[in-house]
């Protein structure tokens, strides 16, 4: 099979997986529903200097920073992280606690429009967490999931349509504790 037809299957394949899970929209839940983040100034700045260097480590730097600031999420680990054009996958440094959650954060640039997915693979078997159509903005965009949703995942690939380059940091992050 050429590979543009593996990628069409891939990507039909996510697709598939992604209406499957409509039932669970309630476990992964994205900021403020396109993924976008969005928040004061002085992180919106941060956010467009990142995205201006398109690296793993700007994108790292806003990630820890948005983690601490919001009080919503705390950082467990990072996962690993990737600079992707096409497709590719990484692999998890550690398993993430089944209390905890997977949290994707991502910068997309394209030449033009393709979709692209992060699907989680854990003994070969896929859960999809998005799929997109197109990089929706010129930012930074975040998902996650509660690991009890899909435990013991080993690694997180990129399915990757068209002329897309991103780049992508997975960590666990867990709820804080109120006491």
């Amino acid at each position: 099979m050429n590979q543009v037809m593996r990628r069409s299957a891939c990507c039909l394949l996510s697709s598939l997986l992604l209406w499957s899970c409509v039932g669970c929209t309630k476990a992964a839940h994205e900021s403020f529903g396109d993924g976008s983040v969005q928040s004061g100034s002085e992180h919106d700045d941060a956010a467009k200097q990142a995205y201006k260097a398109f690296t793993v480590d700007a994108l790292d730097r806003v990630a820890v920073d948005d983690l601490n600031s919001s009080g919503k999420l705390v950082l467990v680990n990072k996962l690993g992280a990737k600079s992707v054009h096409g497709d590719d996958a990484i692999s998890f440094t550690k398993t993430v606690d089944d209390s905890n959650m997977y949290y994707v954060i991502s910068m997309c640039k394209q030449k033009e429009q393709a979709p692209y997915s992060f699907v989680l693979y854990k003994d070969g078997q896929p859960h999809t967490l998005t799929t997109r159509e197109a990089c929706t903005s010129n930012g930074i965009e975040t998902i996650s999931l509660p690991a009890k949703n899909f435990p013991d995942a080993t690694s997180l690939s990129i399915i990757n349509i068209g002329n897309t380059d991103l780049v992508v940091s997975v960590y666990e992050v867990k709820e804080p504790h109120h006491e």
